[in-house]
């Protein structure tokens, strides 16, 4: 018996004692069935080689030694790339789902701290370490817009600064999370706050000083006179300091983009000026933690509701550093979050 097939039979065993020692220990997962899987189909090939040539001889390729072992490596190649890929879905499932448990936690202690009646416009910041900032943002705000209440709520995203204990002495409404989540989720969280609260609508802004509290009776607008039910602050539209080519490329690449998906014309897909007819919007069902803004006009569009967009002014931010990563970062996980999102449907 040649080296190779004493190799195969040993590191078959190791395999199936590795896996039956697991299974010992708890319940069977489907990564077990693939790994038994694979431990007896190396050990028949590694027992009799002749079944090595049953796929050379299929393709046409001839059963000389080098063709076989040639066979063997691309098939255990393409399994071992089709198990990672699968084990990397799975363990991305697990945390999206351990991720929503939490997200629905929170929401559900957020809603019985809600404020008795907003009755008006909600004003829902999401932040991560912006106690530079958001006093100044939150003092910037008009007590009321288009005659209707204003309320500042600021979801501090498991921040390790002062940000929430500044916010709350500012004003505003604050949700504590006690870790951080991502700017989807925490919008997610202050808005169902603010539709238990009943709010007539929202608006959703930085905490950094980016938007201009000037620009929000513009977003209303349209959907208190009834003509839009998501309205999208647009700087395309208005006006913005630009901060990097490369970013503005790339962001133009994704507008394109998103346009040819959803047969639409909008002009600033990742702003997060937005507003919202709250009952129309109440059944939005987001999934992204990070880079939401293109996945929220996928889900408004394909759920048939009127989407506009004015121009706004968007400025360089009071303090701090963006979290949104460099341009190569951030470029990636918007183009993931976005065809993600356009995979599930």
């Amino acid at each position: 018996m040649s080296p190779l097939r004493i190799g195969g039979i040993l590191v078959a065993l190791a395999l199936g004692y590795m896996v039956l020692h697991r299974l010992s220990r708890r319940a069977p997962t489907a990564a077990d069935g693939f790994g038994f899987i694979a431990a007896l189909v190396l050990l028949l090939v590694s027992l009799f080689p002749w079944l090595a040539n049953l796929p050379t001889e299929f393709l046409r390729l001839g059963a000389s030694p080098r063709r076989r072992l040639f066979m063997l490596l691309v098939v255990s190649n393409l399994v071992l790339w089709v198990y990672t890929v699968w084990s990397s879905d799975q363990r991305r499932r697990r945390q999206e789902a351990a991720a929503e448990q939490m997200e629905a936690l929170v929401a559900r202690i957020s809603a019985h701290t809600a404020p008795s009646e907003i009755d008006g416009v909600a004003i829902i910041m999401p932040a991560y370490n912006e106690d530079e900032s958001v006093a100044q943002v939150i003092a910037g705000l008009p007590k009321q817009i288009l005659g209707l209440p204003v309320q500042p709520i600021v979801v501090a995203d498991g921040c390790t600064d002062q940000t929430a204990a500044v916010a709350k002495r500012a004003g505003a409404a604050v949700l504590d999370l006690p870790i951080n989540m991502g700017g989807g989720a925490a919008i997610r969280i202050g808005y169902n706050y603010a539709a238990h609260a009943g709010a007539r609508a929202v608006v959703t802004m930085d905490a950094d000083g980016q938007h201009k509290a000037d620009d929000i009776p513009r977003l209303l607008q349209p959907i208190l006179d009834g003509d839009a039910d998501f309205v999208v602050g647009s700087r395309q539209l208005g006006s913005f300091e630009r901060v990097s080519a490369m970013r503005s490329m790339g962001l133009s690449f994704f507008n394109f983009f998103l346009n040819l998906l959803l047969a639409t014309h909008l002009t600033d897909c990742s702003s997060g000026f937005r507003a919202f007819d709250v009952h129309r919007l109440r059944h939005l069902e987001t999934s992204e933690s990070q880079y939401h803004t293109a996945e929220t006009i996928m889900l408004v569009r394909r759920q048939g509701l009127r989407i506009a967009e004015v121009p706004i002014t968007v400025q360089r931010r009071i303090a701090g550093q963006s979290k949104k990563g460099n341009d190569f970062v951030y470029g990636y996980r918007f183009a993931r979050s976005m065809l993600s999102r356009w995979l599930r449907g």
